[in-house]
């Protein structure tokens, strides 16, 4: 499934194209939205986006910059731009932009979807072919340099790699991490169902992460005991930079370097199971600069958790050590728990999150961050163990909070709106009259 985001400084336009592509059938899109560039960007650093429709004038930053900022996290997004002018500066600019459509706002609906459709094509075709591409190498091996394999087994298996390095035997290795900036591993486990080419699978996983890693990060990788995929990675100078200029506290900017690695594993996960058939689990440790004694610990206790999950039937899960709570990890230890007793227990973590954000951030990438899967496979998960649709768990829960508040409180409808997770009063409106056949003001004032 494809991620279209929205952006424009104008709600009343976001929220009718929102509400028009989701009602068009013909489309299997998430449909994401934002009312600014900078709240368009931050969503960049959380999620992977596919395709951009965005106004071209927009205060602070135009629609042409945004292409810009947002083709650095997501190379093979799609644009397309919305204008209420013909303006020729433009047109040239978004064609030297490569921007795939350029569209008047009084054009109508119709030539946007055609514009979206076209970009899902060539979202198809780009696939189609790095999926070729990758069938044609899969029966290429990979050879690893023994020294650098050596080398990650000894570090996850708790030795220091600061010590490590100084060592006669690997002076001669040219090692891209460097132990004394910000880094951070990752590993991942296969669910393999053909065993007699399990090895050339896990090169092609190899493969397909390298493929999606920006080169605003270094790596070295390898395969561990127990042919558990490893990726030492550190991310460059350029993009610390970037994600520090809008992060006060050390947590938070690193917080925000391992959101965009998942939205990177995400894709990954997406194209294993498409491409290869194979379900893909990630781990990602802590920051190690500073700490790289830990390295072992928190490899070992990662390991764990993956294999622990495994043993209860879940795969494509993103396991963030920094966000893991004591708690949870006694929940999973090995034999606590059932299937049937683990998705019970899942389900019930998705809708008390649900719950109790209902009017802030319940998209699936903030749910998925909470239980720890892949955006795509938590919407499949929950639908399997749920019997419906999150989105109409989601859905339920915001039509019947709008419903309690109307009954029980004077609250203003605007404000009740904001309270369920509209931000936008008419795009309420909207929602409330296609459920319940009335507006909520007549709803009211039938209850009064």
């Amino acid at each position: 499934m494809y991620r279209l985001l929205i952006v424009d400084d104008e709600p009343v336009i976001v929220n009718g194209l929102v509400l028009l592509f989701q009602d068009n059938t013909e489309f299997e899109l998430e449909v994401c939205k934002a009312y600014s560039a900078k709240e368009a960007l931050e969503m960049a650093r959380k999620m992977k986006l596919d395709i951009l429709v965005s106004d071209i004038r927009m205060p602070q930053m135009s629609g042409l910059q945004l292409v810009d900022e947002i083709n650095y996290y997501w190379p093979h997004c799609r644009s397309i731009l919305l204008t209420g002018y013909s303006e020729f500066d433009y047109v040239h600019e978004a064609l030297r932009k490569k921007v795939d459509n350029y569209i008047l706002k009084t054009e109508g609906i119709e030539l946007i979807f055609e514009a979206v459709q076209r970009s899902i094509a060539k979202l198809d075709e780009e696939n189609r072919r790095r999926i070729q591409e990758e069938k044609a190498k899969l029966h290429l091996e990979i050879a690893v340099p023994l020294l650098k394999q050596e080398l990650l087994r000894k570090m996850t298996g708790g030795e220091d790699l600061l010590h490590l390095l100084c060592q006669p035997r690997y002076e001669e290795v040219h090692f891209r991490i460097v132990p004394e900036q910000p880094a951070f591993f990752l590993i991942g486990r296969t669910t393999l169902n053909e065993m007699d080419r399990a090895s050339e699978l896990r090169q092609a996983v190899q493969r397909s992460f390298l493929n999606y890693l920006p080169p605003s990060f270094q790596c070295e990788c390898s395969v561990m005991q127990d042919d558990v995929l490893f990726w030492m990675l550190q991310p460059g100078a350029e993009l610390l930079g970037r994600f520090r200029g809008e992060n006060v506290t050390n947590g938070a900017h690193w917080n925000s370097i391992t959101m965009y690695m998942k939205g990177i594993l995400e894709l990954v996960q997406n194209e294993c199971e498409e491409l290869l058939g194979v379900a893909v689990s990630f781990g990602i440790s802590d920051n190690l600069e500073g700490s790289w004694d830990i390295a072992g610990q928190q490899y070992e206790k990662l390991h764990s958790l993956l294999k622990a999950r495994a043993a209860l039937g879940q795969t494509m899960i993103i396991v963030d050590l920094g966000r893991v709570n004591p708690y949870e990890e006694n929940m999973y230890e090995y034999g606590r728990m059932e299937q049937d007793e683990m998705k019970l227990f899942v389900v019930d973590q998705i809708q008390r999150y649900v719950n109790e954000h209902l009017s802030g951030d319940v998209s699936l990438t903030a749910i998925a961050e909470e239980v720890h899967f892949n955006p795509s496979y938590l919407s499949r998960f929950y639908k399997q163990a749920a019997g419906h649709n999150l989105l109409e768990y989601i859905q339920t829960k915001r039509l019947e909070g709008a419903i309690r508040l109307m009954q029980d409180t004077n609250l203003k409808l605007n404000e009740i709106a904001t309270r369920v997770g509209f931000d936008s009063p008419s795009y309420f409106t909207t929602f409330f009259k296609k459920k319940m056949g009335v507006s909520p003001q007549e709803y009211r004032n039938t209850q009064a």
